[in-house]
């Protein structure tokens, strides 16, 4: 599992992509970024995961409370609680569903 750097267009942060157990995960952190870059950042990650052999892995340093009320309905979402109060969320394909997502509003309306 060798982290391999990620050209993602527009994203503000960098992007890893790694395989591990046959899925492709691309990972991101914005626990030091403010809105609405962690919005941006997973939106244009959410438009990768296009198959259920990828997941997405956001570190943010709180709940992204307005893009988990976009995209719930839309993919399965794992959280788990890091140090400091940071959560990593890890979002996966939903079949039927995650093709369905709105992903161009970029920004939270809060």
């Amino acid at each position: 599992m060798t982290p391999i750097s990620l050209h993602v267009n527009d994203a503000t942060v960098p992007f890893i992509t790694y395989t591990h157990d046959g899925i492709e995960y691309i990972e991101f952190d914005t626990s030091m970024c403010i809105p609405p870059e962690p919005m941006v950042n997973a939106m244009l990650a959410l438009e990768l995961l296009d198959t259920p052999q990828k997941k997405v892995v956001m570190i943010n340093h709180r709940s992204p409370v307005g893009l988990l009320a976009k995209v719930s309905d839309f993919y399965d979402i794992e959280v788990i609680e890091l140090e400091g109060g940071k959560q990593k969320l890890i979002f996966s394909y939903k079949e039927g569903a995650s093709n369905k997502a709105d992903l161009s509003q970029k920004h939270c309306a809060g």
